[in-house]
């Protein structure tokens, strides 16, 4: 272990709460923790730090956060300076050369014909080497391209295939919503997306809707997920022949797994809507056949069977928490009015 993080590490106890804040630099696809001890950020400030790709201007994207000390966080990188306005100033001339440099590669791309579709380029090592990131249908032949770009900008050269999520999210942009993208703002990590959480969601596949700005499925997708999945479980099948607690049988016809409600078309061609208790799992084997068709078809779902106990039982779980609350608090003011007061005084009220 070298010195200065053998004089860190005596310098913080193991678990010691230290404060964090995440900073993203300019096309890069993800953001970095820094340390900042008693120091105060602000959201979407700018900063001068080290990324991975050298010193550079980078704006916080994280409200200050604690993480409990570890040897393994060693060493804590920590923010440089607040970002002047000559180091701003410097930060537009890096970029106008970046984007002088996506030019001459643009056309050699054109020239060679090269089925490839240029993000952006990036300076690192203090401006010695030049990282070109493009997105790509297959495997590319572009050994003439480095050889042309070396003449050109007398540095050396590296060129990085990306995936089209991160493109999205290196060069950043305005999502359906209105609001910068995800990936490009507070995301670590993006994709694993599947058409199985649209479906989970009830959501029309309509991909014209689903896809964000990267032609992928969006990541907001998965935001909600997890709710919908603990919610059906409380909910029998679709199409499933089930009996629910006063006596009806039929099939499932409509999930509402946000209210947690069902709807059932019974035996006696009645549609009716159900609270999710009102669901018998344990009788969901019992074998009986749906009527193949029905004279006729009444809708009763605007009265929803079981709401009635659902409120009653919240109201019970709200009344015996109120009344916790109380219990507590009456205990908990007579300690500090007797630390206030004293004994005597509590005593003499009494």
């Amino acid at each position: 272990m070298s010195e200065e993080n053998q004089s860190e590490k005596s310098r913080y106890k193991q678990g010691q709460l230290l404060n964090f804040v995440n900073v993203r630099f300019p096309g890069n696809a993800r953001s970095f923790s820094f340390f900042i001890g008693n120091r105060k950020f602000s959201y979407g400030q700018k900063v001068m730090a080290m990324s991975d790709r050298g010193m550079a201007v980078g704006y916080i994207n994280s409200f200050i956060y604690q993480l409990p000390f570890k040897e393994d966080m060693l060493p804590l990188q920590s923010i440089n300076k607040i970002a002047t306005e000559a180091d701003l100033e410097e930060q537009k001339q890096h970029y106008q050369k970046q984007k002088r440099t996506e030019t001459i590669c643009n056309d050699l791309i054109a020239q060679y014909n090269l089925e490839m579709n240029l993000t952006h380029v990036e300076f690192t090592q203090f401006g010695k080497k030049a990282v070109f990131y493009f997105t790509a249908p297959a495997r590319v032949d572009f050994r003439q391209l480095v050889k042309d770009l070396v003449q050109n900008l007398k540095m050396r050269i590296e060129l990085r295939q990306i995936s089209v999520r991160d493109r999205a999210a290196s060069v950043g942009g305005i999502g359906p919503c209105g609001l910068q993208l995800c990936c490009s703002s507070f995301l670590k990590q993006y994709g694993n997306v599947g058409v199985k959480m649209a479906k989970n969601q009830d959501l029309t596949l309509n991909f014209s809707k689903l896809n964000g700005v990267c032609g992928q499925l969006k990541c907001c997708l998965q935001y909600e997920d997890q709710v919908y999945t603990h919610k059906r479980k409380k909910l029998p099948e679709m199409g499933q022949l089930i009996a629910v607690k006063n006596g009806d049988r039929g099939r499932v016809i409509n999930l509402l797994p946000l209210i947690e409600q069902f709807d059932l078309l019974t035996l006696k061609g009645i549609k009716r809507r159900y609270t999710a208790d009102q669901y018998q799992a344990k009788n969901k084997t019992d074998s009986f056949e749906m009527p193949k068709s029905f004279e006729h078809v009444s809708d009763e779902t605007s009265i929803i069977i079981g709401l009635d106990e659902t409120k009653e039982r919240e109201e019970s779980a709200k009344r015996e928490e109120i009344q916790a609350i109380e219990n507590s608090s009456v205990g908990y003011g007579a300690e500090v009015f007797k630390e206030l007061f004293g004994e005597e005084t509590l005593a003499t009220d009494h």
